[in-house]
């Protein structure tokens, strides 16, 4: 307790600064794999695991094992049955890094819609006793000898089955309901029913035909269950963290390492992701933001020549390396063709810079001048700096606070350079002297 005098004569009131933002996500990753036997209620659910043990109680899928041996203490684990992630990642904050797990492959990824076809077999026995019915996404198509009125749940059964088929993918296309969801191309006596989005909601379009007479008009095929098939596709919805994904497709890999936030791993077909997750548990493990480069690798991708070596690096591919000598190392770790570090430094410098700002104005109540714009701006400078700057992360920053309405908001222009790493030097030796 102070003494009485104390308090009497020059009482303080002690006023608490809000406390730094976590940043702890950054190191965090969530490994997305299909569930094992008895897990399959829990698709969607994502689980954190401190041991390998804990993990193959969600998953048969082993890539984990490689993050805890580069030094995770724990991983998040995506139970999914397909990379349509939106649902799970909308309110995912615990981890910055989404690894793809080698359940999944290229065509799991690519963005597919489902389709299904219709072929008009004989257009007569589609009106005999009674008009059959084709029904898509709901609506019932009634086949009948007459015009069909465009926009209507009805398509002309008549001439020949090329004819029946046109008339059924334009009432189709036509139709307010199936319209938004399909469209109909037909081909000869095909129709071919597509989705329009790309994804596995396209899987979920059923497609049936009712037979209301003695003969058979029409036969479905390509369809799963009475439904489209085949839409598949990698979909995050609004989640803007690190992926990283690995294919022995190097076309495939090349083309998305090209997107943004992505590390397009090359491997092959015997150790699939290992080294792409053992790569991201040596960043994500370390102490300080390191590139990583030429670490040990535990496995040999097969890339043992200059020419595939160089080629992979022009562009900008993460890979190992085989050298006779010193064995497998780490060639090259980029994201998005820049260093691998370079979306954990912005998302940490806009954390960093959203925190500070908050605790400056909750502690000094600032009033909307263009002194207290200047002192924040010097005290948010002052904190990158040392953050960032000093220790050589980045080269440079600068931060400007300018006053542009007239209550309440100011602009910030924040800007800081692009962490760079570097990986090779290219040497000429020259024999002899001039």
């Amino acid at each position: 307790m102070r003494d009485l005098l104390l308090e009497y004569a020059f009482p303080i009131e002690t006023i608490e600064p809000l406390a730094s933002p976590s940043s702890a996500y950054l190191n965090n990753v969530c490994v997305v794999a299909k569930p094992k036997a008895g897990q399959e209620a829990n698709v969607g659910t994502i689980y954190e695991c401190g041991t390998m043990a804990a993990v193959a109680v969600r998953t048969n899928n082993t890539n984990a094992q490689q993050l805890f041996n580069a030094g995770m203490t724990k991983v998040y684990v995506l139970l999914a049955d397909d990379l349509d992630l939106v649902t799970p990642l909308a309110s995912a904050s615990t981890f910055f890094t989404l690894l793809i797990s080698d359940d999944f492959d290229k065509d799991d990824i690519q963005e597919t819609q489902a389709t299904g076809t219709v072929t008009i077999s004989n257009y007569a026995n589609l009106l005999i006793t009674a008009a059959d019915v084709i029904t898509v996404a709901g609506v019932a198509f009634t086949a009948q000898s007459g015009a069909a009125t465009l926009g209507t749940a009805t398509f002309r059964a008549a001439t020949g089955n090329n004819e029946t088929a046109i008339s059924l993918a334009a009432q189709i296309n036509a139709h307010a309901t199936t319209s938004a969801l399909v469209t109909a191309v037909a081909t000869g006596a095909a129709v071919l029913i597509t989705a329009i989005e790309a994804g596995s909601d396209g899987n979920d379009i059923a497609i049936s035909y009712t037979d209301n007479g003695a003969e058979i008009g029409a036969v479905l095929s390509g369809l799963v269950g009475g439904k489209l098939s085949g839409g598949d596709g990698e979909f995050l919805g609004t989640w803007a963290g690190v992926i990283g994904i690995s294919s022995d497709d190097l076309t495939f890999i090349k083309a998305q390492n090209l997107m943004t936030n992505r590390t397009g791993f090359l491997t092959n077909s015997t150790n699939k992701a290992k080294n792409l997750f053992f790569a991201f548990g040596e960043l994500l493990s370390g102490r300080d933001w390191k590139n990583q480069q030429y670490i040990e690798m535990p496995f040999n991708d097969g890339v043992d020549t200059i020419a595939e070596a160089e080629d992979l690096f022009d562009s900008k591919v993460s890979f190992v390396i085989s050298s006779a000598e010193y064995g497998n190392r780490l060639a090259l770790f980029a994201n998005n063709r820049k260093a691998i570090i370079a979306p954990y430094i912005f998302e940490w410098f806009n954390l960093s810079m959203q925190g500070w700002a908050v605790q400056y104005i909750a502690l000094n109540q600032p009033n909307y001048t263009l002194r207290e714009a200047s002192l924040l701006q010097d005290f948010l400078e002052e904190k990158a700096e040392k953050r960032f700057v000093a220790p050589e992360i980045v080269e440079s920053l600068t931060v400007k606070i300018s006053l542009v309405e007239d209550n309440f908001v100011a602009n910030g222009d924040l800007v800081i350079a692009e962490p760079k790493a570097l990986w090779r030097v290219r040497s000429v030796i020259q024999q002899g002297l001039i």
